[in-house]
């Protein structure tokens, strides 16, 4: 079980998003905002999964700040599936891209090789 923190602003989105990944055995916390994930981020997660478009503190700042503080595995989010928010992404720092809309298996994926990618328990998927 990894413990998650989910930055998203839409919240049918992040619902969803929470309960696939709960009912795959995670821990996950919601962030509605790019200011509130800055602000819960030193509570000790395993993985991040961050929408680029958010109001407020974009999700490409948010990636920028968390990276300078851990290594800590970044999943970005966007609707833009352009190479161009691809490459920005991976270039604030995330280790993976996913366009929405994504399909469930996709997303377990992604999580699942980032978690492995940093020794976590990726199994458990």
């Amino acid at each position: 079980m990894a413990r998650i923190l989910l930055v998203e602003d839409e919240p049918l989105v992040a619902h969803m998003v929470r309960r696939l990944l709960e009912r795959a055995g995670h821990q996950v916390d919601w962030a509605p905002s790019g200011q509130r994930a800055l602000e819960r981020f030193g509570e000790g997660y395993d993985l991040l999964i961050c929408d680029l478009v958010m109001p407020g503190i974009s999700g490409l700042e948010v990636i920028r700040k968390v990276r300078e503080r851990s290594p800590i595995p970044i999943l970005a989010l966007s609707a833009s599936v352009s190479a161009q928010s691809q490459e920005e992404a991976l270039r604030a720092g995330a280790q993976a891209f996913l366009g929405k809309p994504f399909e469930g298996q996709a997303l377990l994926a992604q999580l699942q090789r980032l978690l492995g990618y940093t020794g976590g328990e990726g199994g458990n998927l």
